[in-house]
């Protein structure tokens, strides 16, 4: 017969057992995390519009990252921002004291300002590192990874959250930078990216802050920040009022 102890034990045993099982989870949900950086596509997201602010900017700090990088930071007030994938970008915005458009069109950079007589164009030439995409706002894109290649190199926690973390490079071997990104699986947003150079020193490191589900599992970053290798905080941007597929014409692109 059974004593009151040992039944007890028994029961014990089976807790014990049952805790393992709850508690076993978090490390499988950690292990199921996917390997295949095609999961980690933004696939319901075609072009997105919105409101970018500068939040903070040091010219100093930020012309460590490249000579270019203050250039965005000298806008003024609201940006109106509209993004079509694959690399179209355009900003209306104010730049001392005048209106200015700037547009990415595939290989070409548009700057018009009517007001002081500025219409240039530049060809930014076959290198896929000039390209404007979505992983400047901290989401991946099939467009993207067409052009890329991608490594699995482990499951990590940022930021209290367990993130797949890739290594990426592009296919066109003329450019030996890569970079390292670390993704939420459930919101799909690059939360970390580390930007190497050529010789495969760190430039630059991007932070995606604070998400928010803007349509049915589309989630868009409001705050974006960027330091430099030293450590030296170069700029930071808000979203505001981001809407998702409005379905922009290729015409935004190809301003006169």
């Amino acid at each position: 017969m059974k004593t009151r102890n040992s039944i007890l034990g028994a029961n014990l045993i089976s807790i014990a057992a049952l805790c393992s099982i709850i508690i076993v989870p978090s490390s499988a949900r950690a292990q199921n995390i996917s390997h295949d950086i095609n999961d980690y596509v933004c696939a319901k997201l075609d072009d997105f519009t919105g409101v970018m602010k500068v939040v903070f900017h040091d010219d100093i700090a930020g012309g460590k990252i490249n000579k270019d990088f203050p250039m965005i930071y000298q806008l003024k007030g609201d940006v109106k921002v509209q993004y079509k994938d694959e690399n179209k970008l355009r900003l209306d915005a104010r730049l001392r004291t005048a209106n200015v458009v700037f547009v990415v069109n595939g290989t070409k950079q548009i700057v018009v300002a009517k007001a002081i007589g500025i219409h240039t164009i530049n060809d930014l030439g076959p290198n896929p590192g000039k390209r404007k995409t979505l992983l400047d706002v901290g989401m991946l894109s099939d467009g993207y990874l067409s052009y890329s290649n991608s490594e699995f190199k482990g499951v990590v926690t940022y930021d209290g959250v367990k993130c797949a973390k890739f290594r990426l490079w592009y296919k066109d071997k003329g450019d030996t930078s890569f970079r390292l990104i670390w993704v939420d699986p459930k919101t799909k947003i690059t939360l970390k990216r580390e930007d190497y150079s050529q010789t495969g020193k760190l430039n630059a490191t991007y932070t995606y802050m604070d998400p928010k589900e803007i349509s049915g599992g589309v989630y868009f970053p409001t705050h974006v920040a960027a330091t430099n290798n030293e450590g030296q905080k170069a700029g930071e941007l808000s979203y505001n009022d981001v809407k998702v597929n409005q379905g922009i014409p290729d015409s935004v692109f190809d301003p006169h």
